[in-house]
């Protein structure tokens, strides 16, 4: 009980600090770091489904583009691969950092992705200087923060792998408003529509059906997440030494066989875990 409750006040902290003070600039660079996870989970469904990867890009407004070459790879996959690729982000990161295992492994797993695909050559696609920049500086701050804190700094290793898997699992979530108050045509949704539709008047519901589906999955995700991260793993039930006499003493009519008392014998031996 008292696991279950510690993980779920960090939780209930992390999401207040971050709903209270989610536009304040000192939160910027760490969005910036989310923004280039979700762009680079848009990479790496290109590359897994045959694609080739041309640039990334982000800007200080926090948008982002991937770009690939033209008809190469599984565009559906792809295209939704950003949404959902940042809240498996966020899954791993958080749930590493709430349970305390594979601390370092998703560390250097993410800080090594993120120096990989913020430093990949640039194609077509990234024309300002400033963009690069950008990119260049966030993935490879944090990309070398969390590979180096993981060696050097376990303690604010695992604070910073629980803050930005937080950060990360629920902008995820909050970007799920640019279908019901932004424009839904410039999102994720809205390009895999139009990738699908063309000019068609159906376009638009097709959009918003795909952001339901993307929605639906990003939710899902979040909630296996949750209750994930709640969940007491319980270890085998202790048990109590055997006091051999007692036992005999409570059981006079068991006649006790060799094979028995072997086994109440390595019984009385074994210690709590």
């Amino acid at each position: 009980m008292k696991t279950i409750f510690l993980r779920l006040l960090a939780m209930t902290v992390l999401a207040v600090l971050l709903i209270f003070f989610w536009d304040i600039p000192l939160l910027k660079p760490f969005k910036l770091f989310v923004v280039f996870l979700h762009e680079t989970s848009h990479a790496i469904a290109a590359l897994i489904t045959g694609g080739r990867l041309s640039a990334i890009s982000i800007a200080w407004d926090e948008s982002g583009a991937t770009y690939t070459t033209n008809g190469e790879g599984i565009f559906f996959i792809i295209a939704i691969a950003g949404y959902i690729g940042s809240i498996l982000w966020g899954q791993a990161m958080l749930r590493a950092s709430l349970t305390g295992r594979y601390v370092r492994t998703i560390s250097v797993i993410v800080g090594v992705t993120v120096i990989f695909f913020g430093f990949f050559p640039d194609g077509a696609g990234i024309t300002r200087y400033s963009d690069k920049l950008l990119k260049y500086t966030i993935s490879g701050i944090w990309g070398l923060s969390l590979i180096l804190s993981a060696f050097l700094l376990p303690r604010i290793n695992h604070f910073l792998l629980f803050f930005l898997g937080g950060l990360t699992a629920l902008y995820s979530l909050y970007d799920l408003n640019d279908f019901i108050h932004g424009d839904v045509m410039r999102t994720d949704a809205g390009i895999l529509a139009n990738y699908l539709l063309g000019n068609s008047f159906l376009v638009k519901p097709m959009a918003y059906l795909v952001a339901g589906f993307i929605s639906a999955i990003s939710i899902y995700i979040f909630w296996r997440l949750v209750r994930s991260t709640l969940h007491v793993e319980v270890d085998d039930a202790i048990e109590e030494p055997v006091d051999l006499a007692r036992w005999q003493e409570e059981n006079p009519d068991i006649e006790i066989t060799p094979e028995m008392l072997e086994w109440l014998k390595d019984k009385g031996r074994r210690t709590p875990k």
